[in-house]
């Protein structure tokens, strides 16, 4: 590492190299589906006020990050999901990439655990968390284009959750389901090498990952990142990609 990377690397991320470790602790897989719980309450919560069939991406996004945030997390009627135990739930906040050098990368949804550890862990707090990113898939919102080139391609190429072994993708579905469409054109030789993916998408299979109302099952891809890590903390390792749908139509 030059002495310049050093430098710029303090300056974006405000600690030096010894202060933290890549990659990020794993996020557990009781975290995922508890994040998962609360937002399917969150869609059933936004359903009782009306349809989703002519509602645009951002539109869902906000009211789904309004009810998470306003009602759910204030009154921790998810167990487990409450003011002690998560920060703030934040929609389209903005962070550097993996370079530190484009710095207005915003994910659609970021939710954050509250630390209850009496040293500070060794991570870089911004970068901490899990990052989810929202998108349509509809016969306007192909599934290859959008979902995979707009949406997971960013956590792969290291714009989101670079620092994290982990991430989601939250679909928008209208007339699309995982196996007919996600699984077929991500098994395309094309987008296998695009997404770098080493783990094609399959179902969990476990209490709690299962099909819910207009939710798909929970599936789960894995993925190589080819970039290095800042100041000389090597090279990237693959992240795990949850990917949970829902019925909009």
């Amino acid at each position: 590492m030059s002495r310049q990377q050093a430098v710029d690397g303090l300056f974006a991320l405000g600690v030096s190299p010894e202060d933290y470790d890549l990659p990020h602790p794993h996020i557990e897989l009781p975290v995922i589906l508890l994040i998962r719980r609360v937002l399917l309450r969150a869609f059933e919560l936004l359903l009782e006020q009306g349809s989703l069939a002519t509602k645009k991406e951002d539109e869902i996004t906000t009211a789904l990050r309004g009810i998470v945030e306003n009602d759910l997390r204030q009154k921790g009627s998810v167990r487990g999901f409450n003011c002690r135990t998560y920060e703030t739930v934040i929609r389209g906040g903005e962070v550097a990439n993996y370079t530190l050098k484009k710095l207005k990368k915003s994910p659609d949804l970021c939710f954050k655990l509250c630390s209850d550890e009496e040293e500070t862990p060794r991570v870089l707090s911004v970068h901490d968390a899990l990052f989810v990113e929202c998108k349509p898939i509809d016969k306007t919102h192909a599934v290859g284009k959008h979902y995979c080139g707009l949406g997971l391609l960013r956590f792969v190429d290291g714009d989101y959750a670079w620092a994290m072994q982990e991430s989601l993708m939250l679909g928008y579905t209208r007339d699309r389901t995982i196996t007919q469409h996600l699984i077929p054109e991500m098994n395309k030789a094309e987008r296998l090498e695009q997404l770098k993916t080493t783990e094609p998408p399959r179902q969990l299979e476990v209490r709690g990952a299962e099909a819910r109302g207009k939710a798909e099952a929970l599936y789960v891809s894995r993925h190589q990142r080819g970039f290095p890590w800042v100041a000389d903390k090597g090279a990237a390792t693959d992240i795990r990609i949850y990917h949970l749908w829902h019925d909009c139509s």
